[in-house]
Protein backbone atom coordinates (compact mmCIF):
# COMPACT_ATOMS: atom_id res chain seq x y z
CA UNK A 1 0.00 0.00 0.00
CA UNK A 2 2.81 2.51 0.77
CA UNK A 3 4.25 1.75 -2.56
CA UNK A 4 0.93 2.79 -4.10
CA UNK A 5 1.06 5.83 -2.30
CA UNK A 6 4.61 6.95 -3.06
CA UNK A 7 3.99 5.89 -6.65
CA UNK A 8 0.54 8.14 -6.48
CA UNK A 9 2.41 10.74 -5.05
CA UNK A 10 5.38 10.89 -7.58
CA UNK A 11 3.30 10.34 -10.94
CA UNK A 12 -0.18 12.51 -9.92
CA UNK A 13 0.51 14.38 -7.66
CA UNK A 14 1.23 18.51 -8.86
CA UNK A 15 2.42 20.50 -5.99
CA UNK A 16 4.05 24.33 -5.61
CA UNK A 17 7.96 22.21 -5.44
CA UNK A 18 7.00 19.40 -8.01
CA UNK A 19 5.86 19.54 -11.54
CA UNK A 20 4.86 16.71 -13.41
CA UNK A 21 4.54 15.33 -16.75
CA UNK A 22 0.80 14.09 -16.03
CA UNK A 23 -1.26 11.41 -17.66
CA UNK A 24 -3.37 14.82 -17.95
CA UNK A 25 -1.12 15.41 -21.33
CA UNK A 26 -1.66 12.23 -23.01
CA UNK A 27 -5.55 12.41 -22.10
CA UNK A 28 -5.88 15.61 -23.66
CA UNK A 29 -4.05 14.55 -26.60
CA UNK A 30 -6.84 11.68 -27.00
CA UNK A 31 -9.37 14.12 -26.49
CA UNK A 32 -8.28 16.20 -29.31
CA UNK A 33 -7.66 13.26 -31.69
CA UNK A 34 -11.31 11.96 -30.98
CA UNK A 35 -12.67 15.86 -31.76
CA UNK A 36 -10.64 15.58 -35.43
CA UNK A 37 -11.59 11.55 -36.32
CA UNK A 38 -15.55 12.49 -34.70
CA UNK A 39 -15.55 15.18 -37.42
CA UNK A 40 -14.09 13.20 -40.24
CA UNK A 41 -16.57 10.49 -39.37
CA UNK A 42 -19.30 12.61 -38.90
CA UNK A 43 -18.89 14.26 -42.03
CA UNK A 44 -18.59 10.86 -43.67
CA UNK A 45 -21.96 9.86 -42.12
CA UNK A 46 -20.29 7.37 -40.20
CA UNK A 47 -21.42 8.70 -37.20
CA UNK A 48 -24.23 9.39 -35.26
CA UNK A 49 -24.14 13.51 -35.37
CA UNK A 50 -24.83 12.86 -31.59
CA UNK A 51 -21.49 11.65 -31.16
CA UNK A 52 -19.92 14.67 -32.56
CA UNK A 53 -21.70 16.47 -29.82
CA UNK A 54 -21.00 14.62 -27.39
CA UNK A 55 -17.21 14.62 -27.73
CA UNK A 56 -17.49 18.52 -28.39
CA UNK A 57 -18.55 18.97 -25.75
CA UNK A 58 -16.33 16.75 -23.83
CA UNK A 59 -13.40 17.94 -25.30
CA UNK A 60 -14.85 21.59 -23.85
CA UNK A 61 -15.13 21.42 -21.28
CA UNK A 62 -12.01 19.32 -20.48
CA UNK A 63 -9.80 22.26 -21.85
CA UNK A 64 -11.51 25.19 -19.80
CA UNK A 65 -11.08 22.69 -16.71
CA UNK A 66 -7.62 21.67 -17.22
CA UNK A 67 -7.11 25.89 -17.51
CA UNK A 68 -8.49 26.30 -14.60
CA UNK A 69 -6.89 23.70 -12.89
CA UNK A 70 -3.43 24.87 -14.33
CA UNK A 71 -4.36 29.02 -13.22
CA UNK A 72 -4.90 27.44 -9.42
CA UNK A 73 -1.63 25.06 -9.48
CA UNK A 74 0.19 28.50 -10.49
CA UNK A 75 -1.77 30.72 -8.10
CA UNK A 76 -0.72 28.28 -5.31
CA UNK A 77 2.98 28.10 -6.50
CA UNK A 78 3.50 31.96 -6.74
CA UNK A 79 1.36 32.77 -3.18
CA UNK A 80 2.10 29.66 -1.62
CA UNK A 81 -1.91 30.32 -0.43
CA UNK A 82 -4.15 26.94 -0.99
CA UNK A 83 -6.93 27.92 1.40
CA UNK A 84 -9.13 30.00 -1.58
CA UNK A 85 -8.04 27.51 -4.10
CA UNK A 86 -9.43 24.71 -2.70
CA UNK A 87 -12.91 26.72 -4.14
CA UNK A 88 -11.50 25.16 -7.94
CA UNK A 89 -13.76 21.82 -7.17
CA UNK A 90 -16.81 23.30 -6.67
CA UNK A 91 -16.36 25.66 -10.09
CA UNK A 92 -14.86 22.24 -11.50
CA UNK A 93 -18.64 20.61 -10.71
CA UNK A 94 -20.53 23.61 -11.70
CA UNK A 95 -18.93 23.57 -15.36
CA UNK A 96 -19.89 19.72 -15.22
CA UNK A 97 -22.96 20.36 -14.88
CA UNK A 98 -23.26 23.57 -17.17
CA UNK A 99 -21.35 21.16 -20.11
CA UNK A 100 -24.33 18.83 -19.86
CA UNK A 101 -27.07 21.36 -19.75
CA UNK A 102 -25.55 22.85 -22.78
CA UNK A 103 -24.74 19.37 -24.62
CA UNK A 104 -28.76 18.64 -23.90
CA UNK A 105 -30.16 21.68 -25.06
CA UNK A 106 -27.07 20.47 -28.66
CA UNK A 107 -28.71 17.35 -28.84
CA UNK A 108 -32.33 19.13 -28.41
CA UNK A 109 -31.59 21.92 -31.39
CA UNK A 110 -29.25 19.68 -33.64
CA UNK A 111 -29.74 15.96 -33.08
CA UNK A 112 -32.97 14.90 -31.67
CA UNK A 113 -31.59 11.30 -31.31
CA UNK A 114 -29.39 10.56 -28.04
CA UNK A 115 -26.72 7.65 -28.97
CA UNK A 116 -24.91 5.34 -26.87
CA UNK A 117 -22.00 8.04 -26.05
CA UNK A 118 -24.04 11.21 -24.72
CA UNK A 119 -25.66 8.53 -22.60
CA UNK A 120 -22.31 7.58 -21.53
CA UNK A 121 -21.13 10.94 -21.01
CA UNK A 122 -23.75 11.82 -19.53
CA UNK A 123 -22.97 9.65 -16.67
CA UNK A 124 -19.29 9.34 -16.16
CA UNK A 125 -19.87 13.49 -16.14
CA UNK A 126 -22.33 13.14 -13.04
CA UNK A 127 -20.03 10.47 -11.54
CA UNK A 128 -17.19 12.93 -11.54
CA UNK A 129 -19.08 15.54 -10.90
CA UNK A 130 -20.24 14.22 -7.27
CA UNK A 131 -16.58 13.20 -6.67
CA UNK A 132 -15.34 16.58 -7.23
CA UNK A 133 -18.01 17.96 -4.70
CA UNK A 134 -17.31 15.40 -2.20
CA UNK A 135 -13.78 16.74 -2.16
CA UNK A 136 -14.66 20.33 -2.19
CA UNK A 137 -17.09 19.19 1.24
CA UNK A 138 -14.16 18.04 3.13
CA UNK A 139 -11.61 20.70 2.32
CA UNK A 140 -13.80 23.87 2.50
CA UNK A 141 -17.17 23.01 4.29
CA UNK A 142 -16.06 20.65 6.82
CA UNK A 143 -12.71 22.28 6.82
CA UNK A 144 -10.57 18.72 6.64
CA UNK A 145 -7.32 19.23 4.95
CA UNK A 146 -4.84 16.25 6.37
CA UNK A 147 -7.50 13.34 7.49
CA UNK A 148 -9.27 11.24 5.45
CA UNK A 149 -6.02 10.38 2.80
CA UNK A 150 -8.00 7.66 1.26
CA UNK A 151 -10.76 9.99 0.15
CA UNK A 152 -7.92 11.92 -1.96
CA UNK A 153 -6.61 8.46 -3.33
CA UNK A 154 -10.20 7.37 -4.25
CA UNK A 155 -11.18 10.84 -6.14
CA UNK A 156 -7.25 11.15 -8.04
CA UNK A 157 -8.62 7.29 -8.95
CA UNK A 158 -11.59 8.27 -10.49
CA UNK A 159 -10.99 11.47 -11.96
CA UNK A 160 -8.42 9.82 -13.50
CA UNK A 161 -10.20 6.32 -14.55
CA UNK A 162 -13.30 8.24 -16.28
CA UNK A 163 -10.74 10.58 -18.07
CA UNK A 164 -9.23 7.66 -19.44
CA UNK A 165 -12.44 5.70 -20.16
CA UNK A 166 -13.89 9.21 -21.84
CA UNK A 167 -10.90 9.05 -24.21
CA UNK A 168 -11.23 5.72 -25.05
CA UNK A 169 -14.99 5.84 -25.60
CA UNK A 170 -14.79 9.36 -27.71
CA UNK A 171 -11.63 7.29 -29.80
CA UNK A 172 -13.50 3.87 -30.51
CA UNK A 173 -17.83 4.99 -29.98
CA UNK A 174 -18.16 1.35 -31.42
CA UNK A 175 -17.21 -0.13 -28.38
CA UNK A 176 -20.38 0.81 -25.95
CA UNK A 177 -22.04 -1.56 -28.23
CA UNK A 178 -20.01 -4.47 -27.31
CA UNK A 179 -19.68 -6.51 -23.74
CA UNK A 180 -16.90 -3.72 -22.78
CA UNK A 181 -19.65 -0.71 -22.38
CA UNK A 182 -19.87 -2.59 -18.74
CA UNK A 183 -16.20 -1.80 -17.89
CA UNK A 184 -16.86 1.98 -20.01
CA UNK A 185 -20.49 3.38 -18.83
CA UNK A 186 -22.28 2.81 -15.79
CA UNK A 187 -25.27 0.47 -16.31
CA UNK A 188 -27.50 2.71 -14.13
CA UNK A 189 -30.48 3.33 -12.97
CA UNK A 190 -30.34 -0.34 -12.90
CA UNK A 191 -33.21 -2.52 -14.27
CA UNK A 192 -32.64 0.08 -17.58
CA UNK A 193 -31.12 -0.84 -20.92
CA UNK A 194 -29.19 2.44 -22.19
Amino acid sequence: MQYLVELYNELLVATAVHEVFSVQVIIAISYAVALVLSFYRALRNRELFSDFLSIAVVVFKYQLTSLLMEKVLIYVQETGESGIAQNVYLSVAGINLLSLYILYKLHQRFSYKYGELFLSVFKLTIVVTIAHLIVWVKFVVLNIQEEHAYIHYMYSFIVLYISIVLAVVMLFPGLLKTKLKLLLSPSWPFGTKT
